[in-house]
């Protein structure tokens, strides 16, 4: 019986020190190229704990804005407790983690985050899945 409790003391204390610092949720608002009409679409924030897209993130944020790529993402309801942009707290959110960096998409998932997506919630969420907004790209870093 000691072995074991020995054993998983062991595997307890390996894991805890192998735990990466970037598995902490990272945040990063997202700007569009173009200047829109409606203010709350001028931006909104993803999440995600993937050090793979925090690297990518974090390279093209040092890239001028426009050599940076556009985001593409899942969709899921509600705002994550993050997905705003000023007073105006979004209907959506990218699920975090399944969101990536791509320099083309499909027209079907391009739009604007409040027009089209806020507005169109139940089609953009159980019809589209999926946001591509074209002038997208990450305008910096947020802490939280």
């Amino acid at each position: 019986m000691k072995k074991i409790l020995f054993a998983f003391t062991l595997i307890l204390l390996v894991a805890s020190c192998n735990e990466d610092s970037n598995s902490q949720v990272h945040y990063f608002q997202v700007g569009v190229k173009n200047a829109p009409t409606e203010w709350r679409d001028s931006s909104f924030i993803v999440a995600t704990s993937d050090p793979v897209i925090i690297k990518e993130a974090e390279e093209q944020l040092k890239l001028p804005i426009d050599k940076r790529k556009m985001l593409t993402g899942a969709l899921e309801r509600g705002s994550g407790n993050y997905n705003k942009n000023a007073t105006h707290e979004f209907k959506w959110h990218f699920k975090e983690n399944e969101w990536r960096f791509a320099d083309v998409t499909t027209e079907v998932c391009d739009g604007r985050p409040y027009s089209d997506v806020d507005l169109n919630l139940s089609y953009w969420v159980d019809t589209v899945t999926r946001f591509c907004p074209w002038s997208s790209y990450i305008s910096k870093r947020l802490n939280k």
